[in-house]
């Protein structure tokens, strides 16, 4: 049989007593629901840091999509000029060509 305030020589001491170990409880319970506070805190974080940089990959992958479609369209115009270029070279020389002839027939 547990013995209360009542039954003892030492109520005082004894209510002391009780008191101490409930605010030790209490205090326990308080300790536990800070660490879970803090260690769903820490999650979030890292589930937002994660989202985050799923996000910025995701972003960068568009941009490199992008960047490899003016790259594409770049390396094209740059062909279609060299093919210019060539074709008006040959005209220059056939051009001369003809000058040359020209002026040796007068």
């Amino acid at each position: 049989m547990a013995m209360t305030v009542f039954d003892t020589r030492n109520p005082a001491g004894h209510a002391g007593l009780e008191l101490g170990l409930l605010t030790a409880g209490i205090v326990s319970s308080l300790a536990d629901a800070h660490a879970a506070g803090v260690q769903a805190a820490e999650e979030r974080r890292e589930r937002r840091a994660a989202y985050q940089y799923a996000s910025e990959l995701a972003e960068a992958r568009g941009r490199a999509d992008d960047l490899g479609r003016v790259a594409l369209r770049a390396v094209r115009h740059v062909a279609s000029l060299e093919a210019e270029v060539r074709r008006l070279r040959l005209a220059l020389e056939q051009r001369q060509a003809h000058i040359e002839r020209s002026r040796g027939a007068a």
